[in-house]
């Protein structure tokens, strides 16, 4: 008898590794689909930020002023802001441009400086315009620490010059050199004229400049410590010095440094330091265009003591509030949420900013597990400050189906 096949049938033995292939590939599929741990869940953070209340200062009636914060952008001004004589405050400027070109550690006296005829002829000069002195004498040997002691503390004017000469040959060379110096720190609105003292009036700012300037000098761990110093000790000819700030170490004053001229009035730039978020914090204050000394460092006083209190305790984040999320691909989210407030005292009237940091978490996660934090920066005005982020449920399990038609 004879056997006869129909169409394209095949032995059923043969058929047998393909039918094998179809359910190791189904058995795989489903192995991967629903054996495999769900993919991470990535975090979207949310965008946080408290407005400050308050944003009071006492303002001078009188002249242009400005607040700035040392290490800060905060800077407040009062007034138009336009360039005026600095009187004995451009030795501010003075002191740093000699220190970029002859630099000084702490402690250091740096080189000894043998003054000749022309430094008593400088003391001679500002004598006839009744400027601030200290006396000097051809062969004197000053340290350059020493000099910057006599600019600052008593606001020599001829030791102005006399250094600025030294450091770069002439008051011409020194006044290209210091508007140089300027340009470099952004400082537009100031000018150093003819001479390194200020009482010519060709040297000119603005106190928004003169803050900034101040915070320059108070940055500097030299200069902040002279500016400090009621007083000095063995400067040559003379031996003591005093400060003629006469605010210094009343109310938190650290400096800086006082200014008075026919053509200026009364110029004063004050540092004075207070505590916030246990961090030192310095504040730096400039007035301008005052019709006296006396009234500039009144009316200062005033303003230091309001910038003082300028300071104002802000809830950047609530206790349970959603500061992020976790997307599910199978659909919903997973709120994340601080642990509780996280609060900072902050400049009246600013904008505090907060960063919320998570990390990527399994699907398999719980509620109440930390994932991250929300965090203040370390800042002028602060040390870093943070709050832990926890899930506020539990993430769902994705269903069969998705899993079936996700297995990647």
């Amino acid at each position: 008898m004879k056997t006869y096949t129909i169409g394209n049938e095949q032995p059923r033995s043969r058929r047998w590794p393909y039918v094998l292939a179809v359910v190791f590939f189904l058995a795989g599929y489903l192995y991967l689909a629903l054996g495999r741990p769900a993919s991470a869940l990535q975090p979207k953070a949310n965008s946080i930020q408290a407005r400050v209340p308050g944003g009071g200062l006492s303002w001078p009636a009188q002249g242009q002023s400005a607040v700035g914060i040392v290490g800060s952008p905060i800077l407040e001004t009062h007034g138009n802001q336009r360039p005026v004589p600095t009187a004995s405050t451009a030795k501010l400027i003075t002191a740093l441009t000699v220190l970029a070109a002859k630099p000084l550690k702490p402690g250091q006296q740096g080189p000894t400086i043998t003054l000749s005829p022309s430094d008593v002829a400088l003391y001679n000069n500002y004598m006839a315009q009744d400027g601030s002195l200290v006396k000097v004498q051809a062969g004197e040997r000053i340290s350059e620490y020493q000099m910057l002691q006599a600019v600052l503390l008593p606001s020599a004017n001829n030791i102005a010059d006399s250094l600025a000469i030294w450091a770069f040959g002439s008051l011409k060379d020194y006044s290209g050199a210091a508007n140089q110096y300027l340009r470099d720190q952004g400082l537009v609105e100031s000018h150093v004229g003819s001479d390194a003292s200020g009482l010519n009036p060709s040297t000119t700012s603005s106190p928004r400049d003169l803050v900034r300037i101040g915070e320059l000098v108070m940055q500097d761990p030299v200069l902040s410590k002279i500016v400090n110093q009621p007083s000095a000790s063995g400067i040559p000819v003379v031996s003591n010095i005093k400060n003629v700030n006469f605010l210094l170490g009343t109310n938190n004053i650290i400096g800086i440094k006082t200014g008075n001229s026919d053509q200026a009035g009364g110029v004063f730039v004050s540092a004075s330091r207070v505590t916030i978020n246990n961090k030192p914090v310095t504040i730096v204050t400039a007035l301008a265009g005052s019709p006296t000394l006396f009234q500039a460092m009144k009316d200062s006083l005033a303003l230091i003591q309001s910038a003082q209190k300028n300071f104002e305790p802000v809830t950047v984040v609530e206790a349970g509030s959603i500061v992020g999320s976790y997307k599910q691909p199978w659909g919903g989210s997973v709120p994340a949420v601080a642990t509780k407030a996280l609060s900072i005292d902050a400049w009246g009237g600013s904008t505090v900013a907060a960063k919320v940091n998570l990390r990527d978490i399994p699907a398999n996660s719980k509620a109440g597990q930390t994932v991250g934090s929300v965090d203040i920066p370390q800042s002028a005005t602060s040390y870093k400050i943070s709050v832990p982020v926890k899930l506020k449920t539990t993430p769902s399990a994705p269903s069969i189906g998705w899993r079936l038609t996700h297995p990647f």
